[in-house]
C-alpha cells in the first residue's frame, strides 16, 4: 500500500506518467497480495484518477472471491466505475466484467429489491433517482420493495414518484403499496398528500378499515388540525346512520365524505383518537378522551395506558405519571405485568433507570420472569445515564444465566455503549464473544467496532474487521465501504498506520510515501 499510495499520488498529478503506469501494472499482476478490502480501495483510487480499465482488470480479480456478494460487485460498477453513466452503462460494463457465469441475472431491478429487503433503503436512494431520470423500467416485485423501503425510511415524496413511474410503465400498485404510502404521509403529518392517495384506494374500492381512519387521525394530530382530528373522530363514533357519497369531490377531504358509521369499532376509534394525542405531546386531551373510554365501562388495550404514560414521562411528569400507574393498578382494569413493564420502559427511556428497577422488583417478588426486551430496556437506560459500572454488573448477571437470556440485541447495545463512552477493549472482548458464540452481528455493529479502532490507532485491526464485513456480506454495497473509509481518514489527519492510506481529498494535503 505504500508504493500504491506513492504511484497514486504520482498519477494524480500527471496522469500519463508512464514509468508510473508501468510500475502500477506491475504492481496490479501481484493479486495474492490483496485481500478483499485492499482490492476495492485500490479500484477507488484507480477511479479517483480515471484509470477505469485498470479498475475493472482489479475488479474481474474479486470476482473470483467465492465469499464475496454478487451484489457488492454490482454496487462497485454501479457507485464507482460508471457513477456518472447511464444505468445501461452500468449493466453493459458488469456483464463485460463477470461475464455469463452465475452473477448474469444481477442488474439494476434485482439490486433495489436486494438494497431494500436488507432495509438499506437509503443506499437505493442514490440509484433510483438515476433509475427515474432514464426511465429505466424495474420488475414489478422491484417497484413493491422499493416503494415499501422508501415509506419505511420516510422517504414519502420519492417513494410517489416511483408510484407514478410504475404505474406510467404499465404496472397497478397492489393495496398493501397504496396503504404503506397514505401511512408513511400521515406519519409526516402530511395530510394533503395522504388525501391525494386516499382518494386513489377509494377509486380502486380498497377496504378502509381503522388502520386508514387511525393514520388520517394522527396525520392531523401531528400537523396541528386538532379540531378536524375531533371533528373525524366524532364521526367515528356517531351512531347516525348517513348515505355513501357515490363520488368524491375536490375541495374538502376525502374522508370526511365518506360514510363510517358502524364501520369501525367504537373503543378502536378511542384508542386510535387517544395514542395519537399522546404521541403530539397533546396530554390534556388525550387524558378527556380516555376518561370517557373508561366512564363508557370500555376497558382499552395496555398500549392505550402505556402511550399516556409515556407521554406524560416524555413531558417530565413522571409523577403524574405515577399517579394514573397507581390508579390502574389498584381498579384492577388491566394486567398489573403488563402496565408495569409500560413504566419501566418509559422510565427508561428518559433515563429514571433506578426508578424502573425498583417497578422491576417488585414483579420479581410475584414470580415474574424476566424477557430480554425488558433486560435490554435496563441496559439501555444505563447508558443513557452513562452508568458504566450498573450495565456491567447487569450484564454479567445475564451472562451467568441470573436474570435473563442474552440475545443480539444485548451484546450490540452494550458493545455500542462500552465504544461510545471510550472502552474499546471491553467491547472488543465481548465483540470477539459474539463471534465465538456465533451470535448474529450485523454490519451497524461492526461499523461502531471499526470507528472505535480507527480513534485508537489500531487501523490494521480496523482494516481486518473491514474485510470481514466484506467477505461475510455485513457491507451491502460500495456506499457503505466507502462511508466507513471515509470515517477513518477523519479520524487520522496523518493517514493510516504504516501508510496503509493516504488521504487524498479535496479538502486534505495529498501526501506521497516511498
Amino acid at each position: 500500500m505504500k508504493l500504491f499510495n506513492s504511484l497514486f499520488t504520482v498519477l494524480k498529478k500527471e496522469n500519463k506518467n508512464l514509468q508510473a503506469l508501468r510500475s502500477l501494472d506491475s504492481l496490479l499482476k501481484n493479486d495474492l497480495l490483496f485481500d478483499s478490502a485492499t482490492s476495492v480501495l485500490v479500484i477507488h483510487r484507480l477511479c479517483e484518477i480515471n484509470q477505469l480499465v485498470r479498475a475493472k482488470k482489479v475488479l474481474s480479480q474479486l470476482t473470483r472471491n467465492p465469499k464475496i456478494s454478487g451484489f457488492f460487485l454490482y454496487s462497485i460498477v454501479i457507485h464507482c466505475i460508471v457513477k456518472d453513466g447511464r444505468i445501461k452503462d452500468v449493466e453493459c460494463t458488469f456483464e463485460e466484467i463477470i461475464g455469463n457465469g452465475s452473477l448474469a441475472n444481477i442488474n439494476v431491478s434485482t439490486f433495489m429489491n436486494y438494497l431494500c429487503k436488507l432495509g438499506k433503503a437509503r443506499e437505493a436512494k442514490n440509484v433510483c433517482q438515476r433509475v427515474l431520470m432514464e426511465n429505466v423500467i424495474l420488475e414489478y416485485q422491484s417497484y413493491l420493495a422499493l416503494i415499501g423501503g422508501l415509506c419505511q425510511k420516510n422517504e414519502a415524496f420519492l417513494a410517489g414518484e416511483v408510484l407514478r413511474a410504475m404505474e406510467q410503465n404499465g404496472f397497478q400498485p397492489d393495496y398493501i403499496t397504496h396503504l404503506l404510502m397514505f401511512q408513511c404521509f400521515c406519519r409526516l403529518g402530511l395530510v394533503y398528500e395522504a388525501d391525494i392517495i386516499l382518494r386513489s384506494m377509494i377509486m380502486k374500492n380498497y377496504t378502509l378499515d381503522i388502520c386508514v381512519y387511525g393514520s388520517f387521525i394522527h396525520g392531523l394530530c401531528k400537523s396541528g388540525k386538532l379540531r378536524e382530528a375531533d371533528k373525524l373522530f366524532k364521526k367515528l363514533i356517531n351512531k347516525e346512520t348517513t348515505l355513501r357519497v357515490p363520488n368524491v369531490k375536490p375541495g374538502r377531504r376525502a374522508i370526511f365524505q365518506l360514510n363510517v358509521s358502524g364501520a369501525i369499532p367504537e373503543i378502536m376509534a378511542y384508542e386510535a383518537y387517544c395514542r395519537s394525542l399522546c404521541n403530539v405531546g397533546q396530554l390534556e386531551e388525550a387524558g378527556v378522551v380516555l376518561k370517557a373510554l373508561m366512564s363508557k365501562r370500555n376497558v382499552p388495550e395496555t398500549c392505550v395506558y402505556g402511550s399516556f404514560i409515556r407521554g406524560l414521562c416524555r413531558a417530565g411528569r413522571v409523577s403524574e405519571a405515577m399517579e394514573f400507574f397507581n390508579t390502574m393498578r389498584k381498579k384492577g382494569w388491566v394486567s398489573n405485568v403488563e402496565i408495569t413493564l409500560c413504566v419501566i420502559k418509559a422510565l427508561c427511556e428518559i433515563a429514571k433507570t433506578n426508578e424502573a428497577l425498583g417497578l422491576f422488583d417488585e414483579l420479581s417478588k410475584g414470580g415474574f420472569v424476566p424477557t430480554t426486551s425488558v433486560i435490554n430496556d435496563f441496559l439501555t437506560g444505563y447508558w443513557r445515564e452513562r452508568q458504566l459500572n450498573d450495565a456491567m454488573r447487569l450484564f454479567e448477571r445475564i451472562m451467568d444465566g441470573s436474570c435473563g437470556k442474552p440475545d443480539a440485541s444485548t451484546y450490540s447495545i452494550m458493545v455500542t455503549g462500552l465504544c461510545e463512552n471510550g472502552h474499546l477493549s471491553k467491547a472488543l472482548c465481548i465483540f470477539q464473544e459474539m463471534i465465538n458464540n456465533k451470535v448474529p452481528v450485523n454490519g451497524s455493529l461492526y461499523d461502531i467496532i471499526i470507528r472505535g479502532l480507527c480513534k485508537i490507532g489500531s487501523f490494521q485491526e480496523a482494516h481486518m474487521l473491514l474485510n470481514e464485513m466484506i467477505e461475510n456480506g455485513y457491507l451491502a454495497s460500495y456506499l457503505g465501504w466507502s462511508s466507513l473509509v471515509d470515517s477513518m481518514l477523519e479520524l487520522d489527519g496523518e493517514g493510516l498506520s504504516e501508510g496503509y492510506i493516504t488521504p487524498v481529498h479535496s479538502h486534505q494535503q495529498e501526501r506521497g510515501v516511498l
